[in-house]
């Protein structure tokens, strides 16, 4: 069988360079090409970021990375005229309807001022001449660009170089670690130094430096990489994969609530039933009222629901207090008249105590 376009939509037409089918489609993601597309298409000269990302229903920091691509392949050049608004919050406030629990601010302790400390200090880029003497000092570093060229499929200039050098030397990732991250960012679709160095950056502070800590790393990334996609497919979300900002919400609900993806699904139906679309933060702050609660299953969620509902049924209201008939006296006043008038006055000693 035989395609060919339909020669109606030949009337409008916009250039998409030769480049782009002969080298870029197979290695280009599906939102890659779309951003890409958007620009060709709208706005060549001038991308409006926002507006991009309005469009096409992605979050804008997810269009920076995937336009990271297409910068670092050389077919966008960046001349300053990408103009990036702020998105509106991706939360609303929390029904009555939903019991939550606000949040403790805790106190940093001292190993978290560090890393915290260490997060923010950024050294300086070796020169050429440093990196070139790196490279005849150790083989391994050799043996790391080469690899890295290799499963990355491009390569490695002085920015590849300078991102590895820094997380090698500085962040302390052997060349094994630094192999399974690069893998894991390109079975991810995420290539460009920006993420590597970023997420390179987060196993360094954390201490993930060994073959056996990258590996339970990435099973948890990989676990959190498929809680996403659930939850965006649910949603109607273009993006596959969760941005830096969704993650720490997905990684809380299952290392540290232990919840599993049927509880996670259950609070994503939960906010929508109350907000009427997905909000990630609300959804975190369902989860994290189901775990104060010792709830693990949608149906201790259900029993707990019943059990509140029962104590409100079973307490009166104020206005059922008031409308309560006032205690008929337990004497006759008529008695008590009469005994008042006619009977003998008795007087009885009181014993002190």
């Amino acid at each position: 069988m035989s395609y060919s376009v339909n020669p109606k939509l030949y009337r409008s037409t916009f250039s998409v360079p030769t480049e782009i089918a002969d080298e870029h489609l197979k290695m280009a993601s599906k939102d890659q090409l779309t951003v890409l597309l958007w620009i060709l298409r709208n706005s060549p000269d001038s991308a409006d970021l926002y507006e991009m990302s309005e469009k096409l229903n992605i979050d804008p920091r997810d269009a920076v990375d995937y336009l990271e691509y297409w910068l670092d392949k050389g077919v966008l050049a960046s001349d300053g005229k990408l103009r990036e608004k702020k998105p509106e919050p991706d939360y609303a406030p929390v029904s009555p309807a939903v019991e939550t629990v606000k949040a403790e601010t805790k106190p940093e302790s001292a190993a978290e001022t560090k890393v915290a400390a260490d997060a923010d200090f950024e050294p300086s880029k070796p020169s050429s001449a440093e990196i070139a003497t790196r490279l005849e000092e150790s083989p391994e570093i050799a043996h790391l660009f080469n690899d890295a060229q290799s499963k990355l499929g491009k390569t490695i200039g002085y920015d590849g170089q300078c991102t590895l050098l820094l997380l090698h030397d500085h962040y302390g990732l052997p060349a094994s670690v630094l192999f399974m991250l690069i893998e894991y960012c390109v079975s991810v679709g995420k290539t460009n130094y920006a993420y590597i160095k970023a997420v390179g950056k987060d196993w360094g502070l954390r201490e993930v430096d060994t073959v056996e800590k990258a590996a339970e790393q990435i099973q948890s990334l990989n676990s959190i990489n498929r809680i996403w996609r659930i939850l965006a497919t649910n949603a109607g979300l273009s993006n596959q994969r969760p941005t830096t900002r969704n993650v720490p919400y997905i990684k809380r609900w299952i290392s540290d609530f232990k919840f599993n993806e049927e509880m996670i699904i259950y609070a994503y139906e939960e906010t929508v039933n109350n907000t009427g679309k997905f909000q990630i933060r609300y959804t975190d702050s369902v989860l994290k009222s189901w775990f104060e609660s010792g709830y693990k299953t949608p149906d201790d969620v259900e029993k707990g629901r019943i059990a509140r509902t029962e104590n409100v049924a079973q307490k009166p209201s104020k206005t059922a207090k008031a409308k309560q008939p006032e205690r008929t006296a337990s004497y006759d006043l008529d008695e008590f008249e009469e005994r008042s008038l006619h009977g003998a006055l008795k007087y009885r000693k009181k014993n002190k105590e």
